[in-house]
C-alpha cells in the first residue's frame, strides 16, 4: 500500500482543481483494481444469470467534433461519472440501463482564440452485453470479456462565457438540443468474488443534435442554427455489485 500513500502525496502538488480531481479518480480506480486483482486469482467465473448488478463508473471522453459554427474547436475536462443497473438474462446476455453526467466541458474557439463557455452532457443509455465465458477455464478463471451495443438519449445544456459575449460585443445565448444516439464497444469484468467485480470498457457513441446561437443586436436578435456532433470515444472503469434475489 506504500505506492498509494506516495500517490496521494503527489496530488498535493497538482495546482488546478480539475487536475486534482482527475488524479484522485485515477488513483481510486487503480487502487480498486489492485485490490480486486489481488483477491481474484482463486475465483471461478460466477454465473450472473438472473442477478441484478448495481454499478458506479468513471469515464474519460474523447470527442471527435472539432468545429463549432465553422470555427476550429478545442475541448477540455472531458470526464464523466455515472451509475448503472444491469440484469443477467442468462450467462451470455446482460441488459443494462445507465445514467452518466459530465463534469464541465470547457469549449474554446481556436480560430478567434476566445473561450466560448462550458457544456454538460447527460446520457441515458440502454445496452445489451454479449458476454463470453470460456469453455477452457485453465486459460482464465476470473475474467469475462463482452461486446456492448445499444442506444440512448443525450441531454445537453451549456453556459456562455463572458469572454465570448465580450468578443461579440452583445449578449449571447446558446441553446443546445438533446440528441438520440447509438453506441458499440468492448469491455471486460474482473471478479474478486461471486458478487463483486471491477470492469473496464471502451465504447464509441454517435449522436447529432442542433445548437442555436442568438446574439442580441441593436436591430434585434440575430439567430443562427447548426448541427453539432457528440460523437466520442468513452473509455473508463467501473465497479459492480451483484444481488441474487432468488436466494
Amino acid at each position: 500500500m506504500e505506492w498509494i500513500i506516495q500517490y496521494l502525496i503527489m496530488i498535493h502538488f497538482i495546482t488546478t482543481k480539475e487536475e486534482k480531481m482527475r488524479k484522485c479518480l485515477i488513483g481510486l480506480i487503480v487502487a480498486i483494481f489492485m485490490l480486486v486483482s489481488g483477491l481474484a486469482g482463486a475465483q471461478t467465473i460466477p454465473d450472473t444469470s438472473h442477478k441484478v448488478g448495481v454499478g458506479f463508473r468513471v469515464n474519460g471522453i474523447l470527442p471527435s467534433e472539432d468545429t463549432f459554427f465553422d470555427h476550429e474547436l478545442d475541448t477540455k475536462n472531458q470526464v464523466m461519472l455515472g451509475a448503472s443497473v444491469s440484469y443477467g438474462v442468462n450467462e451470455w446476455l446482460t441488459l443494462e440501463a445507465a445514467f452518466d453526467y459530465s463534469l464541465d466541458i470547457d469549449l474554446k474557439d481556436e480560430t478567434d482564440n476566445v473561450k466560448i463557455g462550458k457544456i454538460n452532457v447527460y446520457p441515458l443509455t440502454f445496452s445489451a452485453q454479449l458476454r463470453y465465458l470460456t469453455k477452457n477455464p485453465q486459460y482464465y478463471t476470473w475474467m469475462v470479456p463482452y461486446i456492448t451495443l445499444g442506444f440512448g438519449y443525450y441531454f445537453v445544456d451549456g453556459d456562455v462565457a463572458g469572454e465570448y459575449e465580450k468578443h461579440w460585443g452583445n449578449e449571447v445565448n446558446l441553446d443546445f438540443d438533446g440528441a438520440w444516439g447509438g453506441h458499440v464497444g468492448l469491455g471486460i469484468d474482473f471478479f474478486a468474488s461471486e458478487r463483486l467485480a471491477v470492469g473496464f470498457e471502451a465504447r464509441y457513441f454517435w449522436a447529432s443534435g442542433d445548437v442555436e446561437r442568438t446574439v442580441d443586436t441593436p436591430v434585434g436578435p440575430a439567430k443562427k442554427e447548426v448541427d453539432y456532433d457528440l460523437n466520442s470515444w468513452m473509455i473508463g472503469a467501473n465497479i459492480k455489485y451483484y444481488f441474487d434475489f432468488g436466494k
